[in-house]
């Protein structure tokens, strides 16, 4: 929005509206309710030319002691709402000639680690569709293409890192030393999503201060 883009934010709960052209309350499991929220933006915007699919939730547990529902509630968010996002605005892409994608991995897509059996396997599905998706519409003018961030300073993050009792390997195992501010992850999405990145599709972007090759 910042740089002109007329955008329209879809969360669980209505979003804040400031600096959306329109706020949406969807839920990103349920096909309808995204069918609906794609017709609403659609509608208000005059079309769609790009998506940022970036839902996801985390569980974190040995696998042994991780109940099934929570399992499935995990994969539903992430690969199964990013999943639904893109089919809700394939068509109208494909009817305007193109469009743009950009979903949220994670390192967890590419880089295994204890407890996160779950987050691993969502994140892993994601990346792997957003692949799928962008060989698939190659041809029509759609590029699909996958941001895994690393930490991230957000509140989702500070709450783990507030209940960790152990050291914190995570953080640790980022050579920059920190984690990335939003508006560093901002940016590549930005860049995603312009004409700049015109020869770029179906990557795994690691934007993630080193973390994946530490």
């Amino acid at each position: 929005a910042e740089e002109g883009a007329r955008v329209a934010g879809v969360d669980l709960k209505e979003p804040d509206p400031g600096g959306l052209a329109c706020a949406i309350a969807a839920d990103v499991t349920d096909e309808a309710d995204m069918a609906r929220a794609a017709a609403v933006a659609t509608e208000e915007l005059g079309g769609l030319d790009g998506l940022v699919a970036m839902a996801g939730i985390q569980a974190s547990a040995p696998t042994h002691e991780l109940d099934l529902a929570t399992f499935r509630t995990v994969l539903d968010v992430s690969a199964v709402g990013t999943f639904l996002a893109m089919k809700s605005v394939l068509p109208g892409m494909l009817a305007r000639g193109g469009g743009r994608i950009v979903t949220f991995g994670s390192t967890a897509s590419v880089c295994a680690a204890p407890g996160l059996s779950a987050y691993a396997a969502a994140k892993g599905a994601v990346l792997q569709l957003t692949r799928s998706v962008a060989v698939e519409y190659a041809t029509r003018g759609i590029r699909a293409n996958c941001v895994c961030p690393g930490g991230v300073e957000t509140p989702m993050l500070a709450a783990i890192d507030a209940a960790r009792t152990g050291p914190d390997h995570f953080k640790e195992g980022h050579p920059i030393g920190r984690y990335a501010d939003p508006a560093e992850i901002a940016a590549v999405v930005s860049f995603l999503l312009s004409d700049e990145s015109s020869f770029v599709l179906g990557a795994a972007v690691m934007a993630d201060g080193g973390f994946s090759v530490g």
